[in-house]
């Protein structure tokens, strides 16, 4: 493997970890406020809200607002959208981000694997030369 790809590694998983960092709840809460009294929705009870807030918020930001744009658009029941509701718009993202990342820690691991058993090798050899 060329040198350049394993210098660039690092940063790969690094930018790969950092396009799943979670959002913000504050904001997940504040859209779901406006949506419910925009089109006039009772929020759900205060476990279900924050159950809701909780897990949206752990999608990427950017993700999170383009799901929220969709249903915002889209969403035609006579209900306030539940969680689903806004996943199905970004699942194929996230499994795409979720994937890229498995992909990369694998190679890092792979890389750090032949590392190991070169410096273990080098080891070896050194105590039999002795």
């Amino acid at each position: 493997m060329p040198a350049e790809i394993v210098d660039r590694l690092p940063a790969a998983v690094a930018q790969a970890r950092s396009d799943l960092a979670p959002g913000d709840a504050g904001e997940v809460l504040a859209a779901l406020t406006t949506l419910a009294s925009r089109r006039g929705f009772p929020l759900p009870d205060d476990i279900a809200l924050e159950m809701d807030v909780e897990v949206m918020a752990g999608w990427p930001r950017d993700l999170w607002r383009k799901a929220f744009r969709a249903v915002w658009e889209q969403f035609a029941y006579r209900r306030l959208p539940e969680v689903a509701d806004f996943r199905k718009h970004i699942a194929a993202d996230l499994e795409e981000r979720r994937s890229r990342l498995d992909r990369l820690e694998s190679l890092r691991l792979k890389l750090d694997t032949v590392r190991l058993k070169r410096q273990w090798d080098e080891e070896s050899r050194a105590r039999r030369c002795r």
